[in-house]
Order: structure tokens, then C-alpha cells, then sequence
């Protein structure tokens, strides 16, 4: 078996595989920097993460590509009224558009670090491809897909593209019927989008072409551009969120597909809507919250990741103050458990397997990481000698990572691992192997950092190891049903001082 992936294109589970035999190669839509990314969008590239990290597991070389947008430009041509975003915000702080892109794409690094995110091998911006996107444009233009208006602007004609709508299943009737008719009236059709528009007044991000004067690109054409060139024509799987779907990767694909001979991408993988107040978190909406917010709030920014690990990828999450404290709370105990198996030996076959050899660096890698490198298929060849139990435990985690990422079914068999009746080294092992598709650092709960915030959990989020042992035995008893023994669990544990309350996200534990 192999790491299996919903795909939006087909509407069906399929295997990742390298269509080259080789390489898995990924795109990932990355951010505009031109405001801070906040945990909703860090949810959608946590996805990219977990698919990485699940491939690495099973020894398959990956290159993955994010995007930088850097270029201010239309986001959704049914809404903006082509307000530059870059422009506003530069002027919002008395600074350059390059000021505003360097100082928020810096934060965005730093905000991936943070929740242990791998970096991407090649982050492109898209100020440093612009003749990638010109030449895409022209052949287009040259093929009878694109057409200049006479305002100066070039659209790609969504008539001429006989599959279009058939990532996110919309009509062209009904693409057209939800148009504003006094959007855009240079265009041929309603539903026709932009490859390139001409630079007004007062545009600092603007180029020179020699068939269509001054302009910028269309936001979709970047992606299309940046991706053909680092990883060819056609690749393997393309990331984002549901919000990408349209028209953002419906037009990707309709850009990229009469000129490589299909869709660019064999697998389209879409994570769901973080919401929080019942809504979608975005900026316009103001509903929204940085990874820096918890870090003031003095709890581990990794505590969002665990949360994250709590939800299928395409299911809506729920971001609220008594989601993310039941989040720390389980991180905390699922540290302090695994300590109190104490250290591993430093050789031999229960020493710590191998993490990842990439590490979050918090900042721009100054030229492309190399390739992740093939290796050994840890999900079907353990390489410690494990009892018939653990086989069975560590059979159970893979059988749930491959199934489209069951990320809850794979945290709750860590923790049954945790609980089972197997000598320390060996569930020490169990939970440290799992955590390369994890992320969530756990083997450094012995030492240095770690150890002072599998500490800090145990003062601030209040999981002592003897608390921690009854809230785990009590949740393992409400999962079997005998809601009796939960029962006299938490009154055993108010007796102790301490308050239990369940919610959907799961036990949130407090001191009285």
C-alpha cells in the first residue's frame, strides 16, 4: 500500500505515485505577501506538510514548490474592482511594495517554522518569473486561447477549453449567470479571466512587454508559470485550500492543459475551511488569528498543529478557546506519557529513528534545498524488531496515514501505543516513528527545550504525568463506552483539584 489522496479532479481516493518513477512532485499554493498569514491559511499548508512527511515515510524522494506572490493583482475578477493590494498596504505604512513583501513573506517563514511545517526545496516569487508568465501568455494567445482587448488587457476564453469547470463542476451557464455584468466590460465573455492587465496610473509593480506594453500578470497565470518551471509540464499532486478550487486552480488548469496535453497536476488536494465564530477565519472578515497570538498567550504553537491533527484534512475545524486548550492539553499529555518511558538509548535498535533530515529554519532557504532523497520504506519496513503487538499497532498507524490522511485514527493508535501492555523501549519507539509523520517534535521531550516545555505544559496547561494517566485511562473508558468508570475517574479527579469537561475536541482538563 501507499499513501492514498482524495482528488478533487476525479472525485475518488487514488495512490500518489511519480508519474516519472522517480520523484514525487508537488505544488503548493503559497501566500500573498502582503498582510501575515494567519492559522487558517497555516491549516492549508499544514496539509502540504502531512503529504510530504507521509511520503518521506514510505522512502519516496519529494520536491515540493510553494509560491511567494509578491505582485499585487486581482484576486477574484467576480468581486475586486482591481485595487492593487501590495499598493494599499504600502501605502497604509509608508513603504515600498518590496518593503511589504520582504517584511511579510519573512513573518510567513518564521509562521511556518513555528508549527514545525518542512520548507518548501524552491520558493518562488513571482516579481523573479515574470517572462515565464509573459511566454505562457503568448502561447495562448498564439493557440486561440487568449485574445487582447482593445483596453490593452488579455483574457483567456473559457469557450475555448472544452473541459472547463470540471474541477470544481460548475457550468459555463453557470459561471456566467453569477458574473456582474459591469465587471470587466472589455471582455468577450462574462467568464473569461485575466492573463495580463495593463498598468494604470500610479502601478509600481508593472513590465514591459513587446506585444502588450506595460502590465502585470494575472494572479492565476503566476502559479501556472512557477510550476512548469520547476517541475515540468506534469506533475504529481497540487495542494490548497477548498477556497483554490475556483477559480484559482480551475483556471490554472485551463491555462496549463492545451499546451501540456492535460491538467498539470494528476492529484488536486484540497483541505477544508478553519472556522472560528461559526465562519470561515479570513482577513477581510477580521476573524482571524496569527500562530504568534498563542506564543503571547504562553501556549506551544505546536499545540495548533496537534489540533490540527484532530480533523480529516477535508472536514471544517473548529478554532476556538476551548478547541485549542483540549489541544494543549493533549499534547502535554501525550509528552509527558512518553517521557515517563524515559530516555532512549543512544544506540541499538530502540534508539530514536530518524526524524527528518529537513529542518525548519524560519526563514528562506538562499537557494534550493535539495531533493528529498529516497530511503528506507519505514511503513512497511520497520527497522526495529518489533513484537507481534507492535507490528499490529504500527500496521494500524500506516493503514490510517495511507487512508487519505485518517490523522485522528493515526494520533488515537499512538496513543494506544502509549497504553499498551509492551516493554518502554518498544512503545517508545512505536510513538517516536510515528511522529516523522507527525511533526509534532516529540523526541525532544528528554532534553533542552524539550524538556523544559513538556515542563511548562505540566505547570501552564496543568497535565501532571498522574493526572495525565487518568484523563488518558478515563478517555480510553469513554471510548469503550463504560461511561461508569469515566464517571469515577473525574470525581477522582476533582477530589485531586482538578475540573474535566468534554468537548467535541475532547477532554479539556483545568486546576480548580
Amino acid at each position: 500500500m501507499t499513501l492514498r489522496l482524495r482528488n478533487t479532479l476525479s472525485r475518488s481516493v487514488e495512490p500518489v505515485e511519480p508519474m516519472d518513477g522517480r520523484t514525487v512532485r508537488m505544488y503548493t499554493c503559497g501566500p500573498t505577501v502582503y498582510r501575515y498569514a494567519h492559522v487558517g491559511n497555516l491549516r492549508s499548508y499544514l496539509l502540504a506538510d502531512l503529504i510530504r512527511r507521509a511520503l518521506r515515510y514510505h522512502g519516496l524522494p519529494v520536491l515540493q514548490v510553494k509560491n511567494i506572490t509578491d505582485v499585487g493583482h486581482l484576486r477574484d475578477e467576480r468581486f475586486d474592482r482591481g485595487e492593487d493590494r501590495m499598493l494599499v498596504q504600502a501605502g497604509l505604512e509608508s513603504k515600498s511594495t518590496a518593503e511589504i513583501a520582504d517584511a511579510y513573506e519573512a513573518a510567513f517563514h518564521a509562521d511556518e517554522a513555528a508549527v514545525n511545517i518542512l520548507p518548501a526545496h524552491v520558493f518562488p516569487r513571482a516579481t523573479e518569473h515574470i517572462p515565464e508568465m509573459v511566454d505562457l501568455a503568448e502561447r495562448l494567445a498564439d493557440a486561440g486561447h487568449a485574445y487582447a482587448s482593445p483596453e490593452g488587457n488579455v483574457y483567456y476564453a473559457v469557450g475555448s477549453f472544452a473541459e472547463y469547470g470540471r474541477l470544481s463542476g460548475n457550468s459555463l451557464d453557470e459561471l456566467r449567470a453569477g458574473h456582474r455584468g459591469d465587471i470587466e466590460p472589455d471582455k468577450r465573455d462574462p467568464a473569461d479571466f485575466a492573463l495580463w492587465k495593463r498598468a494604470g496610473e500610479g502601478r509600481q509593480l508593472k513590465w514591459t512587454t513587446e506585444r502588450w506594453g506595460e502590465g502585470f500578470p494575472g494572479w492565476h497565470l503566476e502559479c501556472s508559470a512557477m510550476a512548469r518551471r520547476y517541475l515540468g509540464d506534469r506533475f504529481d499532486v497540487h495542494t490548497g485550500g477548498i477556497d483554490n478550487v475556483f477559480p484559482h486552480h480551475e483556471d490554472e488548469i485551463a491555462q496549463s492543459a492545451p499546451l501540456v496535453g492535460g491538467p498539470p497536476a494528476r492529484i488536486w488536494v484540497h483541505g477544508e475551511h478553519l472556522l472560528m465564530g461559526g465562519r470561515k477565519m479570513a482577513k477581510s472578515a477580521g476573524n482571524f488569528q496569527r500562530v504568534t497570538e498563542l506564543v503571547e498567550r504562553g501556549l506551544d504553537p505546536l499545540a495548533f498543529r496537534y489540533l490540527a491533527l484532530t480533523s480529516r484534512y477535508a472536514r471544517k475545524l473548529n478554532y476556538t478557546d476551548t478547541s485549542l486548550a483540549a489541544a494543549a492539553a493533549g499534547l502535554a499529555s501525550l509528552r509527558s506519557r512518553l517521557a515517563l518511558l524515559g530516555p532512549p538509548p543512544t544506540g541499538g535498535p530502540w534508539a530514536v529513528p530518524p526524524v527528518t533530515d529537513v529542518v525548519p529554519a524560519g526563514d528562506r532557504p538562499t537557494v534550493p534545498l535539495p531533493v528529498d532523497p529516497a530511503g528506507t520504506d519505514r511503513a512497511h519496513a520497520p527497522s526495529a524488531p518489533l513484537s507481534p503487538g507492535g507490528v499490529a499497532l504500527h500496521a494500524r498507524f500506516v493503514a490510517a496515514v495511507d487512508d487519505d490522511l485518517d490523522l485522528p485514527t493515526a494520533l488515537a493508535v499512538v496513543r494506544e501505543a502509549l497504553r499498551a501492555d509492551l516493554a518502554a523501549d518498544e512503545r517508545r519507539w512505536l510513538v517516536l516513528d510515528a511522529d516523522a509523520v507527525l511533526g509534532l517534535d516529540l523526541h525532544t521531550v528528554w532534553s533542552g527545550d524539550g524538556a523544559a516545555a513538556a515542563r511548562d505544559d505540566a505547570a501552564s496547561g496543568s497535565l501532571p504525568a498522574d493526572v495525565a494517566g487518568l484523563v488518558e485511562t478515563r478517555a480510553a473508558a469513554r471510548t469503550s463506552r463504560d461511561f461508569v468508570r469515566a464517571d469515577a475517574i473525574r470525581d477522582e479527579l476533582a477530589a485531586a483539584g482538578w475540573t474535566v469537561v468534554d468537548s467535541p475536541a475532547g477532554q479539556v482538563v483545568s486546576r480548580r
